[in-house]
């Protein structure tokens, strides 16, 4: 006879386990992990004894960190625990008679001033990473960085909160930002989207699902300008094609930095060109950022990027809610790129004289088709873009950003 499945919950609560106390009392537990907004848990509970009005009555700003418990769910014997992170209670309300209520948390830093205090500041000469990890330092949170380095020649905050500013920057460049168990987290789309998937989804796994595309607020390409340095002249640059345009008031600092805006801009409009909805039994691996193979559903199928994952836990039943945006097939290439494509086989190996205006991003784009391979020619020629920027008073080249004209380098 296999053992029966079972479904439970860890609750700490101000850092004591509360969940044998708190488990005759709580008739759901909600919790939503996603990429576009804060972690949220929901905790309904329902009090005929009048607890939650008296000692128990929460407070804002009290911790929780909840965690999901499943035993012999695939297989007898087999324990899984998910810990869902750390949780500041933002919101509680209760009716009666009976008493029944919610109480509501979000994944933010116990100090609230990162979501609700404007503040000012200029920042001048830094990098996303340098700014997000000062911010992540007010709040005692952990940074994890997982991007390339993106130069920042200046940027304003405008009585924004540290929060909304740190999110619009990230979204400008095609960067996510999310706090989780006390760590800020900044990832690069783009990466992520080329990871493998970690489960393929058929058919008979789910309960129901939905399906939606549209080109409503979506972009082939994106058109963004920035000032010359030696004319002093506004340029515009297109990225992609101009069938459906993103223009954008916003001044980029260079042509790499207008490229990085313009493919931010197409990155975050494009996530709701295809998406699905699906619900199916609990798989904890399912989690925001990871990408899954959608198969077995006709033209629909394809890799998609998880953008949210919603559990929902009762007494008598436990679903999950997978909110999924299509990832762009690989190796489609447009014309400009195949261009590009041709132009590196002839030219692989050459050895380039840096001009006024280039940049080690536009020259990916020129040799490669793709910017982001800049890195490539940042390696192969590390060494003497780092002893040119030393010479022309530079501390570091911060990873190619500083090259300077008559500089030989070689294209890998």
């Amino acid at each position: 006879m296999s053992a029966t499945r079972k479904k439970s919950l860890s609750i700490v609560y101000n850092g004591v386990e509360a969940w044998k106390d708190l488990s005759p009392h709580i008739e759901q537990f909600s919790y939503t992990d996603a990429v576009d907004e804060s972690d949220k848990i929901t905790l309904s509970v329902i009090d005929r004894d009048l607890k939650w009005a008296g000692a128990w009555i929460p407070k804002k700003g009290d911790v929780i960190m909840p965690a999901i418990i499943l035993e012999n769910w695939n297989y007898e014997n087999e324990k899984m625990t998910f810990n869902c992170g750390s949780f500041v209670v933002d919101d509680f309300s209760f009716s009666a008679p009976p008493l029944t209520g919610s109480i509501n948390g979000v994944s933010a830093p116990v100090n609230t001033n990162f979501k609700e205090s404007g503040n000012s500041r200029t920042w001048e000469a830094a990098t996303i990473q340098v700014i997000a990890a000062e911010l992540a330092g007010k709040y005692g949170l952990e940074i994890v960085y997982d991007a390339d380095e993106i130069p920042v020649a200046k940027t304003e905050q405008n009585e924004r909160t540290d929060s909304e500013f740190l999110k619009a920057l990230c979204e400008k460049y095609g960067l996510g930002l999310k706090v989780y168990a006390n760590r800020l987290v900044i990832w690069d789309y783009r990466q992520y989207y080329s990871k493998p998937a970690i489960m393929t989804l058929t058919p008979s796994m789910v309960s129901n699902w939905g399906y939606r595309s549209t080109m409503q607020g979506t972009y082939t390409g994106a058109k963004v300008s920035y000032t010359d340095p030696g004319t002093k002249k506004s340029v515009s640059v297109v990225i992609g094609s101009e069938e459906r345009l993103y223009k954008t008031t916003q001044k980029a600092d260079s042509e790499a930095d207008a490229r990085r805006i313009g493919e931010g801009a197409i990155l975050k409009a494009n996530r709701k060109e295809t998406t699905m909805q699906i619900q199916l039994p609990p798989k904890l691996s399912l989690v925001a950022t990871e990408n899954v193979e959608i198969s077995g559903f006709g033209k629909m199928d394809g890799k998609y990027f998880i953008q949210k994952v919603s559990h929902q836990i009762k007494k008598n039943g436990y679903n999950m809610q997978v909110s999924l945006s299509r990832i762009p097939e690989s190796g489609i290439q447009t014309n400009t790129e195949q261009n590009a494509e041709t132009a590196k086989n002839e030219r692989h190996g050459e050895t380039y004289i840096i001009k006024k205006g280039d940049t080690l991003w536009n020259l990916a784009q020129q040799y490669y088709g793709d910017p982001t391979k800049c890195t490539a020619i940042y390696e192969a020629n590390k060494e003497e873009i780092e002893r040119a920027a030393k010479k022309n008073g530079k501390s570091g080249s911060n990873g190619g950003y500083w090259i300077f004209p008559g500089q030989s380098i070689k294209i890998p």
